[in-house]
């Protein structure tokens, strides 16, 4: 079992439950506390995200004073969900670093790093697909993170930057996203499959080991899904602690006040041989979708 009936309950309604309206202040393009201040001048209705600097809930009655807001068309703020802010606050960039985005389109963990790091530093993201490229571009522009250096490849074919290894590399993996279903939404799970899985866990490990290896000895890595899954998560976590040969060890992916899922130390007949305890699946509840990350560590 993945979860326990009241857990298996919340994700079921998850799948119908109204997603929160969360969004950065983007610091690249202002002084964060006086967007603040003009949003509640104009009656919306606030609350500061207390693990991610410069994030914010909208509340209820204030959403449709939201959904257009010209600072959004500004690149002053930027919507994000909850779940999705978190590998970046994992990874815990500071100004300087060289960090290697693995998957970055479309570009809202790439912009958010640029942000903590207030564009000192790079950030090397990358993207295979054309059309996500283009709006991974696009959005960087927009939010002013001159920091992004954005190329068009497949990570697995990555040749080094001349600038060496990176600092920090997150992996913000293609998956069959079960966390994004909606019940409403037939798209939102038209192409899911136990194949389909299959396919994503190959996927997965390939981009994981190729991106672990432009990784410097000391630096974190991030890997992270939009799934519930346990062959795209845990499986592929532990398959790469195996081929790894004890170059990685895992630290704890907790964040104070994110719901969390008991992580799995086994699925059918497998028995992991890490520990999984220390990786994040996130409860869908308060806003939260269904995410899993891991915050491994180079020795």
């Amino acid at each position: 079992m993945i979860a326990g009936a009241d857990d298996y309950s919340a994700i079921v309604q998850s799948f119908s439950t109204d997603e929160s309206f969360a969004f950065r202040i983007n610091p690249l393009k202002g002084d964060p506390c006086e967007i603040v201040t003009q949003l509640h001048a104009q009656g919306v209705s606030l609350s500061p995200v207390p693990w991610c600097l410069h994030a914010y809930l909208v509340g209820a009655a204030s959403v449709p004073l939201m959904v257009r807001h010209p600072l959004f068309d500004q690149g002053r703020i930027y919507r994000q969900s909850l779940s999705s802010m978190i590998p970046a606050v994992l990874l815990g960039v500071l100004p300087g670093d060289r960090v290697l985005d693995a998957c970055a389109a479309p570009g809202s963990k790439a912009t958010q790093m640029a942000g903590m790091m207030l564009n000192e530093g790079e950030v090397v993201a990358v993207e295979a697909v054309k059309a996500r490229f283009f709006r991974l571009r696009s959005v960087c522009s927009l939010l002013g993170a001159v920091s992004v250096v954005c190329k068009l490849c497949d990570v697995r074919r990555l040749r080094l930057p001349d600038g060496g290894l990176f600092d920090r590399v997150l992996v913000d993996a293609p998956c069959s996203s079960e966390g994004r279903f909606r019940a409403d939404e037939p798209d939102s799970h038209a192409y899911w499959s136990p194949r389909k899985i299959k396919e994503m866990s190959y996927k997965q490990k390939g981009i994981l080991m190729s991106a672990a290896r432009l990784l410097k000895p000391g630096g974190c890595l991030v890997y992270a899904t939009c799934t519930f899954a346990p062959e795209e998560n845990e499986e592929v976590v532990d398959w790469f602690l195996k081929k790894s040969a004890g170059a990685f060890v895992m630290e704890d992916a907790g964040i104070p006040g994110v719901p969390r899922l008991p992580c799995l130390e086994r699925w059918g007949r497998d028995v992991f041989s890490s520990p999984m305890a220390g990786c994040l699946r996130v409860r869908p509840q308060d806003g939260f979708t269904g995410f899993f990350v891991a915050k491994l560590r180079k020795i």
